[in-house]
């Protein structure tokens, strides 16, 4: 484990009993014992230090005191992924994850071959978001990752910020400039849109223009749907961190 995701915040004395999953995880994979510490992060991607007072049946007591945080925490990328065929949404939501995204937006697109049964909601959502929780964990990310409910590409762009630079993926070369160009500025959002196997169609390319969104272009390989995920944000991710050396000055 790089680091534990606290199930929300401590108390003022600094003190957080935990049981249920948390408490078997600690104590029964993780085999900690009591003075044992571990670095953790809270929903709102506070920074803590925790360290193990007691342990009992089934609770472990744990101080948690703040530290300080990665440089880039403020930088953050949400990925809105087409959905894949099969459970091909679970791997990229782990990888992505790994990579550095910090919010995950499954969408129903025109090419969509996979259909989303409303009664599925909640066993599916809890089967993704335990997936993004375990990731974080083992990872390090420094940003617990959100993954929402799916949405249909009309409605791409209202869950915006105003300062977000927002990017969709396309198999030809329609970019009006290099992922290089559009990150110069360090916008501290980016956006990005990632079709399904047979990718966005022609409307939903026009859509997101009207949006605001920008077309990126990885080159001319045939990625499946899964690895231009993985490919994109560690791309996004790795610019970003190296912004500093190849900025002009």
């Amino acid at each position: 484990m790089r680091q534990f995701i606290l199930p929300h915040q401590p108390s003022g004395e600094g003190l957080m009993r935990l049981d249920g999953n948390d408490y078997h995880y600690l104590c029964n994979v993780l085999r900690l014992k009591r003075e044992d510490s571990f670095p953790a992060i809270d929903a709102d991607a506070s920074h803590y230090h925790c360290t193990i007072e007691q342990v009992q049946a089934k609770s472990v007591l744990v101080r948690v005191l703040p530290r300080g945080g990665p440089e880039d925490d403020l930088f953050r990328i949400t990925l809105y992924q087409c959905l894949p065929k099969a459970r091909k949404l679970d791997e990229v939501i782990r990888k992505c994850t790994e990579a550095g995204v910090s919010e995950i937006i499954p969408v129903v697109s025109d090419h969509s071959v996979v259909r989303i049964d409303s009664g599925q909601g909640p066993a599916r959502q809890s089967r993704w978001q335990r997936i993004a929780r375990e990731a974080v964990q083992q990872s390090g990310s420094p940003t617990p990752v959100q993954v929402h409910e799916p949405v249909s590409v009309d409605e791409l762009g209202s869950f915006e910020e105003p300062d977000s630079l927002r990017l969709f993926l396309h198999q030809e070369p329609l970019e009006q400039q290099t992922l290089h160009r559009y990150l110069a500025a360090s916008p501290p959002r980016v956006s990005i849109v990632v079709g399904p196997e047979g990718g966005l169609s022609t409307r939903e390319v026009r859509l997101l223009q009207g949006k605001g969104f920008l077309p990126v272009y990885l080159g001319p390989y045939v990625l499946r749907t899964e690895t231009a995920a993985l490919y994109a944000v560690a791309a996004i991710r790795t610019i970003q961190l190296e912004r500093r050396s190849w900025m002009p000055t």
